[in-house]
């Protein structure tokens, strides 16, 4: 993404949350995102980050199989890091000179792991598709979210899908997910955000990545062994456009449901070890 967006010597880069979980490099992400100057927000795996170290993440984060990932990716990361992840605003009015202001937030307006669908049949194909809603559950409404919305341009992230709408003069936008799409679309998916002196306009972008060099660097950075099934979920999330890390859950709650479970924090390990086990990793 970096070396495409040379073409348009963009003035900044605006990044809507999840920035350093569920990939083998967390460190060298943040390092390279804040030598760029980019604005950050905080996305619900950060505010995960931050309260496994302020301890009021569930005690089964600390030991449970299916949580691994997490405490891999905080290992990683030193107090300085953990520290800034925590100073990240869980949203952000961004007000350029001579530009209508941008607001970016990573779920929706109340809420950082909210979802936002615009009413395009395309799209929300996508969102069932990837199993945010059934065939059958009603969407949430982007116009009433929009409808309250101060600025020109609603940036949301978290769940992965890209799109655009516009409604009564605002734009809104998912970038997608630059290293874990869940669309269909296997690559590095950002945004161009151009204002033209009148409004501004989108345009999505997907840019194609080795994904040879991905698997190995999940293998050779530890990730695939200390992370488990979760992180080979992830890896299969970037190999495949596909949400195989929800659909791996899923999954295990099927299994935890024939087993009679009904209240608990995280799998138990021998029933996500089972999960991972039956589960269909190649479709």
């Amino acid at each position: 993404v970096l070396d495409d967006i040379q073409v348009c010597h963009v003035d900044g880069l605006l990044v809507a949350g999840d920035m350093v979980m569920g990939g083998p490099f967390p460190v060298e992400t943040l390092r390279l995102l804040r030598s760029q100057g980019a604005v950050m927000i905080r996305g619900n795996t950060e505010t995960y980050l931050v309260d496994y170290r302020s301890g009021i993440a569930p005690d089964v984060w600390h030991t449970a199989a299916q949580w691994a990932p997490l405490r891999w990716t905080y290992a990683q990361l030193d107090l300085e890091a953990l520290a800034f992840l925590s100073a990240l605003p869980e949203q952000q009015v961004i007000a350029l000179p001579g530009a209508a202001p941008v607001r970016m937030v990573h779920g929706s307006l109340d809420k950082s792991n909210g979802v936002l669908v615009p009413d395009q049949a395309a799209v929300v194909r996508k969102f069932r598709d990837a199993r945010f809603f059934s065939e059958d559950e009603a969407l949430p409404s982007l116009t009433e979210d929009l409808n309250s919305l101060a600025e020109a341009v609603l940036i949301c992230g978290h769940t992965h899908i890209a799109w655009q709408a516009s409604h009564n003069g605002w734009l809104a936008l998912n970038p997608g997910s630059t290293g874990n799409a869940i669309d269909g679309n296997v690559g590095a998916e950002y945004a161009w955000l151009t204002w033209d002196g009148a409004r501004w306009q989108a345009e999505l972008r997907c840019i194609p990545y080795d994904l040879d060099r991905l698997r190995a660097a999940f293998h050779e950075r530890g990730v695939l062994d200390a992370g488990g099934p979760m992180a080979r979920a992830f890896l299969r999330n970037a190999e495949t456009g596909q949400n195989t890390a929800w659909f791996l859950i899923q999954h295990a709650a099927a299994l935890a449901k024939e087993a009679g479970l009904t209240e608990f924090a995280a799998f138990p390990d021998d029933l996500w070890a089972r999960a991972a086990e039956t589960f269909d990793w190649e479709s």
